[in-house]
C-alpha cells in the first residue's frame, strides 16, 4: 500500500461534497486503481479482503459497509463552482453488489462527467499518498489533508521554509458540507479542526500548526502552516490493531496461536515507539495484554512487563 497514490484534479479537491468516513475510504481506495495519466478504466472492483487490509479492519461487517457506501455515493452529487456557475455531478454511473451480507466484492464505475477530474490529468492536480490518507479517521481530516497538500508546491504559499495557507471557516464548512453545524468557533475548533490536525500530525508526512484569523471580534478563518517531514522516523508510529479473540476454548491450541500473534504485534509496536522516542511508553492496557499473552510462552517478557506495570501504578 505504500506506493499507492490518490490523484484528483484541483477542482475536485476544492469541490463541495460530504461523505461518511466509510464512503470516503471507498472512493480513496477506488482512486488508487486509476492511472490519472490515462483514459477511463471502466468498472472498478473493490474486494472486501483488500478493503480490510488497506484500513486495518478486523470486524465482520465490511461487506455490508461497502455495499451501503456505494449505494449512498450514488445519491450524493459533487458540487463544482466555476465563477457564478454551479455544476452538480454524479460520482458514479453504476454500482453492483450482492443483496445479502455474503458478498466478497463490489463493483463501481465513475460517471462520464466526473472522468475529466480523475483521468488524463496533465496539470493542476493534487497527489497524496494512500498510505497516509488511509490512517485518517474522519472525512474532514481527509479533506483538510488534501487541501493542505494541494498548495505544497506553490511558491506563493511558501514562507520561511514552511507552507502557509488560509482557509475561511465558511469555505471549509461549505466544501465539507457541514454548513450550519458548529456555529461557534470554540465548538468548530474542538470538534472538527483540532481532532483533524492532531490526526494529520500523528499519521501523515506533514506537521501542521494553525491559528485563528479574526475579522473584528469574530474568528472568520484559520491560518495553517506546515512542514513536510522527509524522514518517516519523525512520525509517531500508529498503534496497530490486534486480532480479535476467536471463538475457541480457553487454553486450546487455537487460543495460543491467537495470543502469540497479538504478542508479536505489541512487542514490535513497542520497538517502533522506542525508535521514535526513547521516552515513549506503551499504554498500561497494552502492557497488561503483553503480560497475559507472554504468560504462555515468554516468562522473561512477562516478568519484565509486570515489573513495569508495578512501578507505574505505584502511588
Amino acid at each position: 500500500m505504500s506506493n499507492l497514490t490518490i490523484v484528483h484534479a484541483n477542482q475536485l479537491v476544492d469541490a463541495s461534497y460530504h461523505f461518511s468516513l466509510i464512503e470516503m475510504r471507498v472512493l480513496a481506495l477506488a482512486s488508487t486503481k486509476i492511472d490519472s495519466r490515462k483514459n477511463k478504466v471502466g468498472e472498478i472492483r473493490i474486494d472486501v479482503s483488500e478493503y480490510d487490509r488497506a484500513y486495518g479492519i478486523t470486524n465482520n461487517r465490511s461487506y455490508g459497509d461497502l455495499r451501503d457506501a456505494v449505494k449512498s455515493i450514488m445519491r450524493k452529487p459533487v458540487k463544482l463552482s466555476d465563477g457564478s456557475k454551479i455544476r452538480e455531478l454524479s460520482w458514479l454511473v453504476m454500482n453492483e453488489y450482492e443483496a445479502d451480507d455474503c458478498g466478497s466484492h463490489v463493483l463501481i464505475e465513475f460517471s462520464p462527467k466526473i472522468e475529466p477530474y480523475l483521468f488524463d490529468l496533465k496539470e493542476r492536480f493534487t497527489s497524496i499518498s494512500f498510505e497516509y490518507a488511509a490512517r485518517l479517521n474522519t472525512a474532514f481530516s481527509f479533506r483538510l489533508y488534501q487541501w493542505l497538500k494541494k498548495v505544497q508546491h506553490l511558491n506563493s504559499h511558501k514562507k520561511n521554509g514552511a507552507v502557509e495557507v488560509i482557509f475561511s471557516i465558511d469555505w471549509m464548512k461549505e466544501q465539507a458540507k457541514i454548513k450550519g453545524e458548529h456555529s461557534r468557533w470554540g465548538h468548530f475548533h474542538d470538534r472538527v479542526i483540532k481532532p483533524a490536525v492532531d490526526k494529520i500530525n500523528a499519521e501523515t508526512d506533514i506537521s501542521v500548526f494553525y491559528e485563528p484569523v479574526k475579522s473584528g471580534r469574530k474568528v472568520s478563518a484559520v491560518q495553517f502552516n506546515y512542514v513536510v517531514e522527509k524522514d518517516e522516523s519523525c512520525m509517531k508510529p500508529l498503534r496497530p490493531r490486534l486480532f480479535r479473540r476467536p471463538k475457541v476454548l480457553k487454553d486450546s491450541h487455537e487460543e495460543g496461536v491467537w495470543m502469540r500473534k497479538n504478542l508479536a504485534i505489541l512487542l514490535e509496536y513497542e520497538v517502533q515507539l522506542k525508535r521514535y522516542d526513547k521516552k515513549e511508553k506503551l499504554a498500561l492496557a497494552d502492557l497488561r495484554k503483553i503480560a497475559e499473552y507472554a504468560s504462555i510462552c515468554d516468562k522473561i517478557t512477562e516478568n519484565r512487563v509486570k515489573n513495569e506495570i508495578e512501578l507505574r501504578t505505584k502511588k
